[in-house]
């Protein structure tokens, strides 16, 4: 089963296990509605798959079963993006609106960013619920949602980190501080938490723990500076968001921070000038131009291809087919 194959069955999934959810009134319901369309109009779903595959990993045969399981992960996900949205003030993703945007076109902006909360919280509750259903066993079940807490402080950890440099001043950030960041918000759970969480559930104990927490984090953070590189390089109808909206937020991407260090005096200026700030094409091309001159691009991306490398030695070893498909989109996406 492929990763597209995989995507076809989880949407399935996700899109019956949403409709299921029951609700007290009318008007409560509508609210909650937009839930299964921001989630299902897009989305890789690499965190279940990597769910599924930690499973077959650790010799897990229960497939349709754990696939019901791995919704945790893509519904955690899920939740943690609604929050995003707000934290970044995004009023698109995946090419439609935000929770928050969809409710603020109908009502104040306070109450409309409360009921976003909310649905992200709900979205986090229902994702437990999702695990809670299936047949495994309790105690497996358990060991999961104590992994799962693991990996969600870690995140929540990385969220702060980045706050905290989106503060501070550009020419005060080290390449280690953003990659730091990478290891503790994508990381964490994009990869090491459903890989961990779904070898958990299979008949396995602790064998293979370790090298996938490993690979986790090499794969992880190539993940991310693919991810600032589309946010920089990508298209907008493809990537789902404005191809400025990195620079406007102000994110401290790795790009970013190698080209403002390999930059003369004028350059880190400019930079300084549009970063966090309503920007313009023009402005984006400027930017692009310094970060491609300065070899920013080229460094980041050398960097993301050996963290790749890292981690197909690392899965050639645990033979899994699946993993390096992964490792082959990480690296060829454009969305």
């Amino acid at each position: 089963m492929n990763l597209k194959e995989r995507k076809e069955i989880i949407d399935e999934k996700l899109k019956n296990f949403l409709s299921e959810q029951e609700y007290e009134r009318k008007d409560i319901e509508e609210i909650f509605d937009r839930l299964p369309r921001f989630i299902l109009r897009g989305g890789k779903r690499i965190r279940p798959s990597l769910f599924l595959e930690g499973y077959k990993i650790g010799g897990g045969e229960k497939i349709d079963e754990c696939l019901e399981a791995s919704l945790l992960m893509e519904l955690w996900h899920n939740s943690l993006l609604i929050f995003d949205d707000m934290m970044d003030r995004d009023d698109k993703r995946r090419g439609g609106k935000t929770i928050h945007k969809s409710l603020k076109d109908q009502i104040d902006e306070s109450t409309a960013v409360s009921h976003a909360i909310n649905v992200g919280e709900y979205t986090h509750t229902v994702s437990i619920q999702a695990l809670a259903r299936t047949n495994f066993p309790e105690e497996k079940k358990y060991r999961i949602i104590e992994e799962q807490t693991k990996w969600q402080k870690k995140a929540q950890q990385g969220q702060a980190l980045d706050l905290i440099l989106h503060r501070k001043p550009l020419q005060e950030i080290e390449t280690s501080e953003v990659l730091k960041m990478y290891e503790l918000k994508t990381a964490s759970y994009t990869v090491i938490a459903p890989l961990k969480s779904g070898y958990l559930l299979s008949p396995e104990e602790n064998e293979k723990t370790e090298k996938l927490e490993k690979y986790g984090k090499e794969i992880g953070k190539a993940f991310q500076i693919k991810d600032d590189l589309l946010g920089l390089f990508g298209k907008e109808e493809e990537t789902g968001k404005p191809v400025t909206s990195d620079m406007e937020e102000g994110k401290r991407t790795l790009p970013l921070i190698i080209a403002y260090k390999n930059s003369s005096k004028g350059k880190k200026e400019t930079l300084k000038s549009i970063i966090g700030k309503k920007s313009t094409k023009k402005d984006l091309k400027k930017v692009r131009e310094i970060v491609e001159k300065t070899g920013a691009k080229r460094k980041s991306e050398n960097l993301a291809k050996k963290k790749i490398k890292n981690s197909k030695e690392i899965s050639e070893k645990l033979n899994s087919d699946s993993l390096s498909e992964i490792e082959e989109f990480v690296i060829e996406r454009d969305y």
